[in-house]
């Protein structure tokens, strides 16, 4: 048989070519399928994402280790600038109004590690912590006790300006400790007491509520009181002797005139406490009221049953009165509740302007915030 060698080379070369065209077409489908499944599988991965519970972590990813918490600075009313590693969660402190500050912000015990003289206050701190009783006592009398302090595990110290010796004690201890309230006392002073603790813990928006609070019945019993017709001078007594009396620089100086009453005492200017004067000074300034704190150590009978006082235009008009609450906690110190002390005030100056039934309605309102409760008039030593 003849075989035509030129066609056979021929027909051989041209299907060559035609199965290698077929190979490439198929290389490139196959390309083509495996980029699309890559792109598939990719997109099915599902994304992390940060939710409102998940902790803020660090964008590097070498390290692996979560961002740090920001500090804390805060400058206290001596101007001294304190850094935390993160809010505080356990303070201490042995002075009634600055520990008052913790207990208004936590709405009870929250916060609280260690405390002061457990006598003043008892009746609200009973009512709103879980367990005041057995809340170690860390000192009176302005003086620590040391070991006790150093047991309770606090984060922080919080002190007045008239105790600021007790910041080196806490710190020989490695509590930081700041100074919440001054030396001189005033209605802003207690609003920034508030605002200084409120960011050390991380209650700053609770603080500024608070604050509102404060603000809004302190415009109100001026409002009221801007309609008497007379401004009566009041004499507000020391505690443990009729003969101190609260000076300019006292709070109760500013509650005294938000109720439209003006301070008795006149050029008397210190600072930090109550100022012992004559009674011969007392019958010069003539009051036409006289009040006295709730821990008073003598009474109202004794005033008017004395003839040295006799002459007194309070003690004549029989015009003498316990400022509230003697056995819930005191309203005529710098902490919040001075503004209830303001309210009573309001009331008892000018009772047909602001009745009783007004004053129970701006208490329920006030501890309603603060703690979550209301308390009867009874129990506010009231009625």
């Amino acid at each position: 048989m003849e075989i035509h060698t030129d066609a056979l080379i021929s027909y051989l070369v041209k299907n060559e070519k035609g199965m290698n065209q077929m190979r490439d077409v198929k290389r490139l489908i196959a390309f083509i399928l495996a980029v699309f499944m890559v792109v598939t599988l990719v997109a099915c991965i599902p994304k992390k994402t940060k939710s409102a519970d998940s902790p803020d972590v660090s964008a590097d990813a070498e390290s692996g280790e979560p961002e740090k918490t920001a500090e804390i600075k805060v400058t206290d009313v001596l101007g001294r600038e304190v850094i935390l590693d993160k809010p505080a969660t356990k303070i201490i402190g042995i002075h009634n109004p600055t520990l008052n500050a913790a207990v208004v912000l936590g709405g009870g015990q929250k916060y609280l590690t260690g405390f002061g003289p457990k006598a003043m206050g008892r009746g609200l701190y009973s009512a709103v912590m879980d367990d005041f009783d057995g809340l170690p006592q860390v000192g009176t009398g302005g003086k620590l006790n040391l070991e006790a302090v150093a047991a309770t595990g606090a984060e922080l110290a919080i002190v007045p300006e008239r105790l600021k010796e007790q910041i080196g004690e806490f710190e020989n201890l490695g509590i930081p400790a700041i100074v919440i309230i001054p030396g001189k006392e005033s209605l802003d002073g207690v609003k920034n007491t508030l605002t200084i603790l409120g960011k050390a813990i991380g209650e700053e928006e609770r603080a500024s509520k608070i604050n509102e609070l404060f603000d809004k019945k302190i415009d109100n019993a001026k409002a009221i009181s801007s309609k008497a017709k007379t401004k009566q001078k009041v004499l507000f007594l020391g505690k443990e002797s009729p003969l101190s009396v609260a000076p300019a620089a006292m709070i109760q100086t500013e509650l005294i005139e938000a109720a439209g009453g003006e301070n008795a005492v006149s050029g008397i200017d210190k600072e930090g406490g109550f100022v012992d004067v004559s009674i011969e000074q007392i019958i010069a300034w003539n009051p036409d009221v006289i009040w006295l704190p709730p821990y008073v150590n003598y009474t109202i009978e004794s005033l008017l049953n004395d003839p040295a006082w006799s002459n007194i235009k309070a003690i004549k008009d029989k015009k003498v009165y316990i400022c509230p609450s003697s056995d819930f906690e005191p309203w005529d110190q710098p902490t919040a509740a001075v503004v209830l002390g303001i309210c009573w005030a309001t009331h008892n100056l000018h009772p047909d302007l602001y009745s009783l039934n007004d004053l129970e309605k701006d208490i329920d309102e006030f501890y309603n915030l603060l703690y979550g409760k209301t308390f009867t008039l009874k129990e506010l030593g009231l009625k």
